[in-house]
């Protein structure tokens, strides 16, 4: 099977403009679940992100939290994930970069469900040592569709203020401060073109 797909995500070419002529270049396996992620992502969420859960504080964080921003970055990550916990210094610091424009960051905690004290104390731990600021939030019933569709962890996508997911937003894997940079650029664009 493993064989089938890696043939299957050679076979597919991307478009790429290089000036006046376009060249054609084979799609990498990352890009090729990004985008099958991504129309996962939309159906198994009914185009829309909602939830009651709690954050690492016990404080009560609902899907209303996306209206009092443009765009917010949706990150799952996971306490057993070298590379989650990596980018975490990354994206606190794009994260406080772009207070002042509208954006905000969430991180579901795929491997934290309610009731977990052993994860729960891992995850704080995690989230004061990389310095993070924003709400990591726990694992509820309503995030597993979603975690269900995606290829790995890390994953990030861009939801605008209804809790639609912005096409073109989602990322599989580590990401440095510019790229989380990038990506709120690339939303904030998409959504002011509405």
């Amino acid at each position: 099977t493993a064989i089938f797909a890696g043939i299957l995500f050679a076979s597919c070419t991307k478009t790429e403009a290089h000036g006046d002529k376009e060249a054609e270049r084979p799609l990498t396996a990352k890009e090729v679940a990004a985008t099958a992620a991504e129309s996962n992502i939309l159906r198994a969420s009914e185009n829309r992100l909602t939830f009651s859960t709690k954050d690492l504080d016990g404080n009560t964080v609902t899907s209303e939290i996306f209206e009092n921003y443009d765009v917010t970055l949706v990150n799952i990550w996971g306490t057993f994930c070298g590379p989650c916990k990596a980018e975490l210094p990354h994206l606190e610091a794009a994260y406080k970069a772009y207070a002042d424009k509208k954006v905000n960051v969430i991180g579901l905690t795929a491997d934290l469900p309610e009731g977990d004290a052993e994860t729960l104390a891992l995850a704080k731990e995690i989230w004061k040592d990389a310095g993070c600021t924003f709400k990591a939030l726990v694992t509820v019933d309503s995030f597993l569709p979603i975690y269900e569709q995606v290829a790995g962890f890390p994953t990030s996508f861009m939801v605008d203020k209804k809790g639609q997911l912005i096409p073109g937003t989602i990322h599989l894997g580590g990401l440095s401060k510019e790229g989380f940079e990038k990506l709120f650029d690339k939303a904030l664009k998409a959504v002011a073109s509405k």
